[in-house]
């Protein structure tokens, strides 16, 4: 496969396809691929799936790679970004990779069948095989200004920007960070009486981890989400380290929150920057702990990904190149101290003290 754009050119090698049929826990295989820079530009690549059949569930089926970085003669000069260990999920395997003119990125990937020491017999007689790729990193809303951008969602013309595209933003002490297409569509339901506005419009997520805090500073979760710390933090510390271009652009939001067991209501509050909630991330959503799940919708992000209670991988997020657990804005109704939160293979969980220091990633809309 060949990728041009002017003098830019990657040349992609790629060795036979991945292929597993019947498969067992343990089962692992390794696969070689080069990208090699052979324009007179630096450029980025993003590596993907270009076809993926994987009935392996429960988030079992592992990727991983190192990566050598061969100069023009083909010698090994230094590492070029280890992928570390994920669960396989959606099209994206990693994202703007930068390679330099006549340099060549070496990939040695490991796939793996994990073994849990447990019964695994739901997947028996699955399979899973794939086509490994690349696409040059190029999109509308990477190449866009903030500025243009939210000059175009406030005009309506946002027929160039799609779903899952995503935009590095410098955080000044939080580093820089991506930031990606959530949602763009507002369904009859965002209409409705007391319905959270949270997973309505344009609505953009931080793709992982910026970084860990405290939910509250005391272990407990009475009155929810508007009187937790960590919703000053994110925005007061977090909005205020974004650039002004992006935050001129910022809609304040009506958030609906669930309640713990202190409490007897949802709770509403008006944000700049907030976390999302179960509902919003599962398209099977059902759990009764979780009070507000019927006051808002699946995002669109998340029900392309395919994110249900039983094939979460694509909730995962990093934090420094590992997944890591990140916090959600409801509290466990059936508690007075413990808020949701998403684990490291993507999985909710609702035990979650408040005082535990896990990811925050919020979300926010441009309107």
């Amino acid at each position: 496969m060949v990728v041009e754009a002017g003098t830019l050119k990657l040349v992609y090698t790629d060795s036979p396809q991945i292929v597993g049929s019947n498969i067992k826990p343990g089962w692992t295989v390794t696969k070689e691929v080069t990208v090699e820079n052979t324009g007179t530009l630096d450029t980025e690549y993003n590596i993907i799936w270009q076809e993926l059949t994987n009935e392996i569930t429960n988030n079992e089926m592992f990727i991983s790679a190192t990566c050598q970085r061969l100069n023009a003669n083909k010698s090994v000069e230094g590492i070029c970004g280890d992928i570390a260990e994920k669960a396989i999920y959606g099209t994206k395997i990693s994202k703007s990779i930068s390679i330099e003119s006549g340099i060549t990125h070496k990939y040695t990937f490991t796939f793996t069948f994990k073994e849990t020491n447990a019964s695994q017999n739901y997947n028996q007689g699955k399979k899973f095989n794939g086509v490994l790729g690349i696409e040059e990193n190029t999109t509308q809303f990477n190449r866009d200004s903030w500025q243009e951008i939210v000059a175009n969602v406030k005009s309506g013309n946002i027929a160039s920007y799609n779903v899952g595209d995503t935009k590095e933003v410098d955080l000044g002490e939080y580093g820089k960070n991506f930031i990606r297409i959530a949602d763009t569509s507002t369904p009859s339901e965002c209409s409705a009486s007391g319905f959270s506005q949270t997973a309505c419009g344009f609505v953009l997520e931080f793709e992982d981890i910026i970084t860990n805090y405290q939910m509250n500073t005391t272990d407990t979760n009475v009155g929810g989400w508007p009187a937790m710390t960590l919703r000053t933090f994110v925005n007061n510390s977090i909005y205020n380290s974004l650039p002004t271009e992006l935050k001129n652009g910022i809609t304040d939001t009506i958030v609906v929150s669930g309640y713990g067991r202190s409490d007897s209501a949802n709770f509403t509050s008006t944000d700049k920057l907030y976390l999302l909630s179960p509902k919003e991330i599962y398209s099977d959503w059902f759990y009764p702990n979780d009070t507000a799940k019927d006051s808002t919708r699946i995002l669109d992000y998340y029900q392309n990904e395919g994110v249900t209670n039983s094939t979460s991988a694509g909730a995962t997020k990093m934090k420094d190149n590992i997944a890591d657990k990140w916090w959600l804005r409801t509290a466990f109704s059936y508690d007075t101290q413990q808020f949701f939160v998403i684990s490291s293979v993507g999985a909710w969980n609702g035990s979650n003290l408040a005082t535990n220091n896990y990811g925050v990633s919020p979300a926010f809309r441009i309107g």
